[in-house]
């Protein structure tokens, strides 16, 4: 359809828009919803397992799964949010947050932490993984800004971040085109394309659009919130529309409109500013709890969870030895992850009490 329309979707002589064919004036630019594309190279990744940059490093969807097998391991993750759904995600594919928070700088920043400061075996020659994730997060942010006041990536394009933003979008376009599969055929090329295809042609219609209504001399727009080219808006727009029928998955012509106008009335209705009060210190959500023993130590339900979980067993204190610090776990017997993961949080914990009494 589209190269009916006029694109043009080899790489090589890529054309991103159409000519509006009653304003011979006006382009039409094409987007690809830019989460499905970043599901589709997940996927590919994830099926295939490599990746081959254009340096020849391999990108290996490996050095993930040993990531979440370190977190399993060690009870503790090292700032990120990868789990067994990340690793298979073969169930749960059409989740958008699986594949962005997998491919994302958090994941990156831990497995060059694994990779320089750890260093065990399974993590060598991750150094284009990471490159990888990094430029496609970053990619992902500029690609689903929204808010014009928000800082770095995630900020809306405007004149002022266009020296920072173009020519990243010019590296990512490049680095896309470079990526080959082991059989060193580029990605765009494979029957898998659709989401480096994809990718290529959001950066080429982001600076064409950003190009004629934000930086022309009379131009209608201030900045560019490219979260505007998603599919999310006629995704909620239409799970709004099926949930107002029920079970009734059919609707009919007279309940659509029906549904529609209670839509469009509800979007209306703003609620004032009243205040609401406490009337008395009554709680009505609360959380129940059991208690058990625990080495003959009453402890609530949630607490002997945590303890049979992390090992966090009481030790006795000697007799000869009453000073309580010799109930805390020895720091000589925890490993190097644990000692970085704990030593982090206690920096963190300190950081926001020498704030709270800063202020």
């Amino acid at each position: 359809m589209l190269e009916h329309l006029g694109v043009i979707l080899d790489p090589a002589t890529l054309k991103a828009f159409f000519v509006h064919p009653l304003d011979p004036q006006n382009k039409i630019y094409v987007f690809l919803d830019i989460c499905r594309m970043l599901k589709l190279v997940r996927n590919t990744l994830g099926t295939g397992g490599v990746f081959v940059g254009h340096d020849g490093n391999k990108i290996l969807w490996q050095y993930f799964v040993e990531l979440w097998k370190l977190h399993d391991e060690e009870d503790l993750s090292l700032g990120n949010k990868v789990k067994l759904t990340h690793i298979k995600w073969q169930q749960q594919k059409m989740k958008d947050n699986l594949a962005t928070q997998t491919f994302s700088t958090s994941v990156a920043d831990a497995i060059e932490y694994c990779s320089q400061t750890l260093k065990p075996q399974q993590f060598r020659g991750s150094e284009a993984t990471v490159k990888f994730v990094r430029i496609l997060d970053r990619l992902f942010d500029i690609l689903n800004s929204r808010n014009p006041c928000a800082k770095g990536n995630k900020s809306a394009l405007r004149i002022e971040n266009k020296d920072v933003c173009s020519p990243f979008l010019d590296e990512a376009f490049k680095y896309i085109l470079a990526l080959k599969n082991p059989t060193n055929a580029p990605m765009h090329t494979t029957r898998r394309k659709t989401g480096f295809v994809g990718f290529l042609l959001a950066i080429k219609s982001t600076k064409g659009i950003f190009s004629q209504i934000v930086e022309q001399p009379e131009a209608p727009l201030e900045y560019l919130p490219t979260d505007k080219f998603s599919h999310d808006h006629l995704e909620l727009f239409f799970g709004a529309m099926r949930s107002s029928g029920g079970f009734n998955n059919n609707p009919t012509t007279l309940q659509f409109k029906a549904a529609y106008k209670r839509l469009l009335m509800r979007s209306s209705i703003k609620g004032g500013k009243g205040k609401y009060q406490k009337r008395d210190p009554t709680e009505i959500l609360c959380v129940v709890t059991d208690t058990c023993k625990v080495n003959e130590e009453v402890v609530t339900i949630n607490d002997a969870a945590q303890i049979r979980k992390y090992d966090l067993i009481h030790r006795p204190v000697p007799v000869e030895n009453d000073h309580d610090y010799c109930e805390y776990p020895n720091m000589g017997n925890l490993s190097e992850f644990k000692k970085d993961a704990v030593s982090y949080i206690a920096g963190y914990v300190a950081k926001m009490a020498d704030k709270e009494n800063s202020l």
